[in-house]
């Protein structure tokens, strides 16, 4: 199955990378949808198959702790969302063109972009692989921020 989705997920790059090439059209806008859906259906999926595999044995608490886990990325991609928004709205926060202001805010985006799509990627892989009748846990190195040494 995973030699399936990653050979799928390359064809998909390869047709986005065919359609920065042609010029604006239909034929442009319907690969990049296409690329999009075929994304986010597959995510889903991915998501789904982790879920059945995990239901029957994680419990309350487990499910509690991974969402958790999951918040933090999911808020990261909010506020990138939120970030372009602004940018599309033309709001007086983000400075001007070329200052200084609006470069910060580009890296910030960037790095909210990486931190939440590759925080719910490493999420949904937590759920869908392993030993599916181990609970959730933190990791170690986070478990132990309240102990001392």
């Amino acid at each position: 199955m995973a030699v399936k989705r990653t050979i799928g997920n390359l064809v998909v790059i390869l047709g986005l990378t065919v359609a920065s090439f042609l010029p604006d059209s239909t034929l442009r806008d319907l690969l990049r949808y296409l690329a999009l859906g075929y994304f986010s259906i597959d995510m889903l999926l991915w998501t789904r198959a982790g879920y059945l595999r995990r239901r029957p044995h994680w419990t309350r608490e487990s499910w509690r702790r991974y969402l958790t886990a999951c918040v933090v990325p999911i808020a990261a991609l909010l506020v990138v969302a939120s970030l372009l928004l602004a940018l599309e709205w033309k709001l007086p926060v983000i400075g001007e063109a070329r200052s200084t202001t609006r470069l910060v805010w580009a890296w910030v985006s960037i790095v909210l972009l990486v931190v939440g799509a590759a925080g719910l990627a490493a999420a949904i892989d937590r759920l869908s692989s392993g030993d599916p009748s181990r609970p959730f846990a933190w990791p170690r190195w986070l478990s132990r921020r309240g102990s001392a040494g």
